[in-house]
């Protein structure tokens, strides 16, 4: 199940939500709105730190499609998972002008460009994909179930 980003961008796309299972920018849905802890936020500087020197050392290698562990698989067929909607609409590059994003599904609803940064959309649940998918636009407290089409205006 696929659905269009169109509207006021410069490239219009396509999303097909069921590969975001393999995106490193996926979070579980309890993780949404979560600060993130000390410990999480110096593991991820001590990777990108080892990947850096590895990179100057080994030269770099741009392998997007990295291996997943047992561990991640397992916990991608059992987890609810999310995808920030921030990079889509950045890729598509908003025209001046845009202010706000409708987003069409069982109710439309249309927030400023203002909150980009707080929009998920969650595309599984426990592991399976959204039976009346392809997504769930997930802000602050509101859940707008089944959206088909996303619009920049």
């Amino acid at each position: 199940m696929i659905f269009p980003i169109t509207g006021n961008v410069r490239y219009p796309l396509t999303i097909d939500p069921t590969v975001w299972i393999f995106d490193e920018r996926k979070i579980e849905v309890d993780h949404i709105g979560k600060e993130v802890g000390d410990n999480a936020q110096e593991a991820y500087y001590a990777k990108m730190g080892a990947a850096w020197d590895k990179g100057i050392t080994e030269g770099s290698r741009t392998d997007h499609n990295k291996p997943m562990t047992r561990e991640e698989k397992d916990a991608a067929l059992r987890g609810t998972f999310a995808m920030p909607l921030a990079p889509f609409i950045q890729n598509a590059e908003t025209l001046e002008g845009a202010s706000a994003l409708r987003f069409e599904g069982t109710e439309t609803v249309e927030l400023n460009l203002s909150t980009l940064p707080e929009l998920y959309l969650q595309f599984s649940k426990d592991g399976k994909v959204l039976s009346d998918g392809p997504v769930h636009l997930l802000y602050r407290d509101q859940i707008v179930r089944s959206v088909t089409r996303i619009t920049v205006v």
